[in-house]
Order: C-alpha cells, then sequence, then structure tokens
C-alpha cells in the first residue's frame, strides 16, 4: 500500500500519511511522494486547498532514523529539502489535522501550514536537543516569530512535549477537539466560498515578509547540523542519532 494516500472531494484534497507500522514516519520516499503530491495541488485547477492527516491515529512520529542509516542517509537530504520548498512555495490553502504524535520533523512542518485543527490529546515534541540536533525546517524562527524568545527557546531546549490543548493555547492552532477533521473539512468548505486567487495572491504578501529570514534560518540550521554531526563526543549528533537507531528507537518513543 502506498505510504501517502490522496483523496479528492468538491475541490479538497486530502493526503494522508500512511506508514502506520512506522507511525508515520519520514524516510525519502515519503518525502519525495509529499513533495509531489504538494506539487500537483498546486498547479491543480480542480484542487481548492489541501488537508494533510496521518493514518491509525497518528499524524507523525518525525524522521524514520533506521532509514538514514548507511546508504539512506545520503538519499534523503535531497527529497526533505526540496519538500521543504514544496511546502513554503505551495500557493494555496494548507490545512493540518492532527492527532496522535506530531514529533520532530511531523511537528516542524506544521509551523508552515496555514491553520491546524489538532485533537486535545496529540502530542507534539521538538526533540532535537534531546537528539543532539539542530531545528530544522526553519523551525528555530518560525517558533520564534510565533511566540518570542523565550517560549520558542523552551518548546526547544527541554524537547517536553505538549498537548493539543497547550499547542492550541499559544496560538499554533485554530480549533482543539475531538471533532478536529470534520472541523478542517468545514473550514476548507468555508474557504471554496471565497475567490481563490485573492487568497493565492494574499497568501504571496504575507509569505513575503518572511521569505528572507525564513531562508536564512533553515541555511543556519543545516550548518548547526552538519558542525553537531561531527562532534567527536556522545552528545553529538552523530554519535546520539545512530545509538538510537540501532536500538530501533524512532521519534515517537520519546513521548
Amino acid at each position: 500500500m502506498s505510504k501517502l494516500l490522496s483523496e479528492t472531494e468538491e475541490g479538497i484534497r486530502t493526503l494522508i500519511f500512511n506508514r502506520p507500522e512506522k507511525k508515520n514516519a519520514f524516510d525519502a520516499e515519503l518525502w519525495a511522494m509529499f513533495r509531489d503530491e504538494l506539487n500537483l495541488a498546486s498547479d491543480d485547477p480542480e484542487v481548492y486547498s489541501v488537508i494533510v492527516t496521518g493514518s491509525a491515529n497518528t499524524f507523525s512520529s518525525g524522521v524514520d532514523l533506521n532509514s538514514m542509516m548507511g546508504d539512506g542517509g545520503a538519499e534523503y537530504e535531497e527529497p526533505f529539502e526540496t519538500c521543504i520548498d514544496a511546502l513554503i512555495n505551495f500557493k494555496k490553502p494548507l490545512i493540518g489535522a492532527v492527532e496522535g504524535a506530531a514529533v520532530g520533523g511531523g511537528a516542524t512542518i506544521l509551523l508552515h501550514f496555514d491553520a491546524v485543527f489538532i485533537s486535545p490529546n496529540t502530542k507534539i515534541k521538538y526533540p532535537f536537543s534531546e537528539l543532539g540536533l539542530a531545528p530544522e525546517v526553519g523551525s528555530s524562527y518560525l517558533l520564534f516569530q510565533a511566540l518570542g524568545y523565550q517560549q520558542a527557546a523552551q518548546l526547544l531546549f527541554q524537547s517536553k512535549a505538549i498537548d493539543g490543548t497547550k499547542y492550541f493555547e499559544l496560538g499554533l492552532a485554530k480549533y482543539v477537539g475531538d471533532d478536529f477533521l470534520n472541523q478542517a473539512n468545514s473550514y476548507a468548505r468555508e474557504l471554496k466560498e471565497q475567490s481563490l486567487s485573492s487568497i493565492i495572491e494574499t497568501k504571496a504578501i504575507l509569505k513575503s515578509f518572511m521569505l528572507e529570514e525564513l531562508a536564512k534560518a533553515r541555511s543556519m540550521e543545516t550548518k548547526a547540523m552538519k558542525k553537531l554531526f561531527i562532534r567527536a563526543d556522545r552528545k553529538g549528533g552523530c554519535f546520539f542519532v545512530v545509538e538510537r537507531a540501532q536500538a530501533g528507537v524512532i521519534l515517537a518513543g520519546f513521548l
């Protein structure tokens, strides 16, 4: 079965991460599939908006560390980076419907969405300091912009999970409740009553205010990640992540 499912109804496309045996963790193939689906939806005149969710009551547990062992690491960077480019450049409404776990990459991609609808019991976690790594996909800048320095620092320094209710209280979600998926679909239908051309132009303007800073943050994060990966001590990213991958641990295990 495909790692990413796609359904379209009345101009609303729903993308479903579908690796339930890995808690919908991302490997290179899933990043590439997500990128391609975003690009297709962005250019499809029949698609008005996209909802992204996960199968098996889980959004995404982040990066599948085991998939990065051996030659997998060399294959990972290009689909990952180009998928984030597709997220940033996606011109139509992008809506998250989130439950279960949203960890690491599963949490950071949500910062690029236009609206997030979340279950109160969802666990959101930015585990980078726990793994000896740096933030990714511009999350350092986006969290700082949304929350201010101290709140962003607490989330990134401590690697502690927060629930969906706290995520909503921080202003990172539009809705929190058990009816999150229906509410996401209702919101998408409401947007269909508006001019898509107007939304596309308005989104481009809003995004233009942060593109330069976002690119700078991504560059700094990449440099920091590479620096951490070549450190020789056991708290450095390379050894720290390898230890966990060899133990069969994926990011969901840190909830």
